[in-house]
């Protein structure tokens, strides 16, 4: 299996999509007549919710692109494996997929490099081991919400704020900001307050957690809200690099895959969606076509 070099196909006739879907959407999604942003929660009207793990809801040949950004790591592999073939599936023929997820292969060779360092006694670079082996696993083993790479985050002093940051992106100063700011907590309270007197269907949600909380041990309570968090979908599940994205994209019938930038891309005009972080070293970035 091999990976077409980006500038093979630099002369391809790029078409001018016109049906764009994003997948696992979050709050970052374009509000534009061609775009239509899918979640397993909706965050607004403009996002449809719908469970990916019961297939992509939409009828098959649909949409020219389908783009996910740090969506497939939470699957677990099978599960992720059955999600491309959805992408596939919706695509029309001709049409792409973009996928941005953690680069293991970076991570891989960033721990590696900092290792030596570290060992060698190089200033500070202890502090960049310790992040990189937050990167590489806490995401992964976390019990609760942020975990250990949150509470990094929102030291009074990052030791390696620069490294720290270039390896994120600017959505790393952004949740810094947001953890430390008392007045946000206190927005979120209200927020969710109101979101719970909105909806009858919350306020079950926490008759039935409070009667779980009495009913339960301790101790088994405990297990149990270190259940509800992992299969929250907060947790990275999967890991891939370029080989074995590439392979899966092409076991499931894609061709014409190639690794990208955040700001390159078969779709003309990308970077104006800002959908990929142009700040940030981690990601692999990865399209195909059908």
């Amino acid at each position: 299996m091999s990976i077409t070099p980006a500038g093979i196909l630099s002369n391809r006739k790029v078409i001018r999509v016109m049906k764009f879907l994003n997948l696992g959407c979050g709050f970052k999604y374009v509000k534009a007549k061609e775009w239509l942003n899918a979640d397993m929660m909706s965050v607004g009207d403009d996002v449809v919710k719908c469970n990916f793990l019961d297939g992509i809801p939409f009828e098959s040949n649909s949409f020219d692109l389908v783009y996910h950004s740090h969506v497939l790591e939470h699957f677990a592999k099978a599960d992720g494996e059955k999600f491309i073939a959805e992408c596939y599936r919706i695509l029309k023929p001709g049409g792409f997929i973009r996928i941005a997820l953690p680069n293991l292969e970076v991570i891989a060779k960033e721990y590696l490099k900092n290792l030596e360092r570290a060992t060698s006694g190089e200033h500070n670079a202890d502090n960049d081991y310790d992040w990189i082996m937050l990167e590489m696993y806490d995401q992964t083993v976390r019990n609760k919400t942020g975990g250990n790479m949150m509470n990094y985050l929102i030291k009074d002093k990052i030791p390696n704020e620069q490294y720290v940051f270039n390896r994120i992106g600017a959505g790393g100063k952004q949740w810094r900001e947001e953890y430390r700011n008392p007045a946000n907590a206190e927005k979120d309270r209200k927020t969710g307050f109101k979101k719970i007197m909105e909806r009858p269907s919350l306020i079950f949600k926490g008759i039935k957690q409070l009667f779980i909380r009495i009913v339960l041990p301790k101790k088994d309570h405990q297990y149990y809200k270190v259940g509800q968090f992992r299969f929250s979908g907060e947790i990275h599940q999967w890991m891939y690099d370029r080989y074995s994205l590439g392979r899966l994209l092409q076991q499931v019938g894609f061709k014409e895959i190639v690794v990208r930038t955040a700001t390159t891309s078969y779709i003309e005009n990308w970077a104006m969606y800002k959908l990929d972080d142009t700040t940030e070293s981690a990601s692999l970035f990865i399209e195909a076509t059908r």
